[in-house]
């Protein structure tokens, strides 16, 4: 919108508040009450730890030719976002978008039904490795560490409904109305110390 279409609705409404000034009744109309809600505090704990992430083998080669092999581990993400049947949308998305700073640089967040933080077939981390068995009894075992970082909240609220005096009416909706969400991604994959192993039998 240009300056220029501004300028008669500021006249208009400058008007309207010197009439409403100039007039000598009273005005005694009263707002009706507004409904919403407060939301309380959002409870979330996250940790970010090393762990112990995959492990594969012994992988034993026990013809008489040598091998050349590889793996993948692949470590998933999982979330568990949920929320009650009278719980507004617009929470579960605040919480989905509050636990999302943790997670950024392994999972993105994907929404949909307009609240849901979707992960299908979301890969946090993996890594490849080749490894050689030699032949008759060559054996191969390797063991990974990751960052597991692991987030667990949930998000309430209450219907309110504040009075044209300024105070506030709380509604009884029974137990707590929520939305929780679990989280949990892997990152920083690295071989643990001592492995890959080779051995012969």
């Amino acid at each position: 919108m240009s300056h220029k279409s501004k300028i008669p609705l500021l006249t208009v409404f400058v008007i309207c508040c010197g009439a409403i000034l100039a007039n000598d009744e009273r005005i005694d109309a009263e707002l009706p009450p507004i409904e919403t809600i407060i939301l309380e505090p959002i409870e979330l704990e996250n940790i970010s730890i090393w762990v112990p992430a995959a492990k594969t083998g012994p992988v034993i080669n026990r013809s008489c030719q040598p091998k050349k092999c590889s793996y993948s581990p692949m470590l998933a993400a999982t979330v568990n976002h949920t929320r009650d049947d009278d719980c507004p949308e617009e929470v579960a998305r605040l919480l989905a978008e509050y636990t999302a700073v943790y997670h950024e640089k392994s999972l993105p967040l994907t929404m949909f039904n307009g609240w849901q933080w979707e992960f299908s077939y979301s890969l946090c981390q993996f890594e490849s490795v080749t490894y050689n068995l030699p032949s008759r009894g060559g054996c191969w075992e390797s063991s990974w560490d990751a960052i597991l970082t692991l987030s667990a909240g949930s998000a309430d609220f209450k219907w309110v409904d504040i009075l044209p005096s300024g105070n506030f009416l709380y509604k009884q909706l029974g137990d707590v109305q929520k939305s929780n969400i679990e989280v949990r991604t892997f990152s920083s994959m690295r071989i643990r110390d001592g492995y890959p192993k080779e051995r012969k039998l």
